[in-house]
């Protein structure tokens, strides 16, 4: 395994540690992408400070981040239950929308 490999997998842990931990404390969606985010910039500044790890953080701030947000939306799409199917693409839709906002300005939007 190399260094990145190692680097991702232990992130990877890391935020699905933390959804776990939110689901099971029912937190806030807003502090779960808050650590989210946290977890992903940590990474990336260990990566630009050690850069012989990889020449590209992008890279890994796109694979962290479509994991995390990609698990949070599952666990959303098990607590729909199955009256409220057919609304729930739409939902998910926009719990996709405020995923996004969050992660980038940290609040919901209004």
């Amino acid at each position: 395994m190399n260094c990145i490999d190692a680097l991702e997998g232990m992130a990877k842990a890391l935020l699905g540690k933390f959804l776990d931990v939110s689901s099971e404390y029912r937190l806030d969606d807003s502090e779960y992408i808050r650590n989210v985010k946290a977890v992903i910039d940590a990474v990336i500044l260990f990566v630009k400070n050690n850069p012989e790890i990889s020449d590209n953080p992008d890279l890994i701030r796109d694979v962290l981040y479509d994991f995390a947000k990609r698990r949070w939306l599952a666990r959303l799409e098990k607590t729909v239950d199955s009256d409220q199917e057919a609304g729930a693409s739409r939902d998910l839709e926009y719990q996709e929308y405020c995923y996004d906002y969050l992660y980038a300005h940290g609040n919901y939007p209004r």
